[in-house]
């Protein structure tokens, strides 16, 4: 047997018992740290690339992540990306402590923190030190499930964004900044669950995808979000400038609006559907739409149309624009998904 200290991994010879039986023996700190003992039962998997998993499904030891921040050594403008990295690693319990009472300005992060979050709470609340812990079990938020909600979030506020310019009431517009809250909330937990993926074999099991296919996943996420920010971009236009008078939804720039919802609800479709020809349909409109969008771009500047609804328009150009290219990117995610879904491993 060759292992180094802290490793994780052995290297075991296959050895014959029996006269017709290969075993090999499981490493005595892997046996002791799940708190297994003789005659206990161990689940083997037998992984589509031919390696072989071993899961203690016996073990009475329950793992949790703790993280500890110390507001002493970093600057409070900084705090609040040290809770969301805390956040991502899977911590199930965050402290915050430091030398002299935790200031006003320090709590407000976290409190934002909180709410940009899912699942945690304050448990413990010491002046000097708080403590956060995650109430959420990952496997009961299904990743598909939470990708959807972000779709139906982001698709809803460019429907109100069109409603509006085609003369709708404004304040359907007020809680645009809660749901760019929420879809960037659903980015961070399906963050949060794709790396518990990459880590636990029970909860790889429970949300029903393969490691792979979660950091896929990862990305596809990130793709929605940065849509949502255009979205929301969009919305805040809206609300802050005069929609020019000689907007229409059957001319460029929003006549690509309704290309968009049917393209990105085709994809959407297909997170559990494998059908390519669908994925291809959405990805050419998209295209076509992007190039449409950048030869619009090109006329307006040459135009004579009144400085400041020419901005105006350029903006709500250039945000749809961006958004088919995420819509894009996303298509080609999900094609990757099902190439690795419908390929077959060989051996020899």
């Amino acid at each position: 047997m060759n292992s180094k200290s802290g490793a994780k991994s052995e290297v075991r010879k296959i050895q014959l018992t029996g006269g017709s039986t290969y075993i090999v023996s499981l490493p005595k700190s892997w046996v002791i740290q799940h708190g297994l003992k003789a005659r206990d039962q161990v689940r083997i998997e037998w992984r589509p690339s031919g390696t072989l998993r071993v899961i203690a499904d016996a073990s009475s030891v329950v793992k949790q992540r703790e993280v500890k921040i110390n507001c002493n050594e970093i600057p409070d403008h900084m705090i609040f990306d040290h809770l969301v990295a805390s956040y991502l690693s899977g911590a199930h319990r965050i402290i915050i402590s430091s030398p002299i009472e935790l200031s006003r300005v320090q709590r407000k992060i976290l409190r934002e923190f909180i709410k940009s979050t899912r699942g945690l709470e304050i448990t413990n609340d010491q002046g000097r030190e708080i403590e956060m812990i995650s109430l959420l079990n990952p496997s009961e938020m299904p990743l598909f499930s939470s990708i959807n909600r972000m779709y139906l979030l982001i698709s809803r506020q460019i429907r109100d964004f069109s409603e509006v310019l085609m003369g709708g009431n404004i304040d359907i517009l007020d809680d645009s900044s809660e749901i760019e809250n929420e879809v960037d909330a659903l980015r961070l937990l399906l963050e949060r669950q794709a790396g518990q993926v990459l880590e636990s074999a029970s909860i790889e099991d429970s949300l029903g995808t393969s490691r792979w296919e979660a950091a896929e996943l990862c990305k596809l996420v990130r793709t929605l979000e940065r849509m949502g920010d255009h979205s929301y971009a969009l919305c805040d236009l809206a609300k802050s400038h005069k929609v020019p008078d000689l907007l229409n939804m059957d001319s460029l720039p929003l006549s690509i609006i309704p290309v968009w919802h049917i393209s990105i609800k085709l994809l959407v479709s297909n997170l559990k559907n494998r059908n390519f020809s669908e994925i291809h349909d959405a990805k050419s409109q998209l295209i076509s739409a992007q190039e449409d969008l950048l030869q619009y771009e090109e006329v307006l500047r040459a135009s004579d149309v009144d400085i400041s609804d020419a901005l105006f328009l350029d903006r709500v150009s250039e945000s749809l624009r961006r958004i088919c290219a995420y819509s894009i990117n996303m298509a080609e995610i999900l094609m990757n998904i099902q190439t690795h879904r419908d390929s077959l491993e060989r051996f020899g």
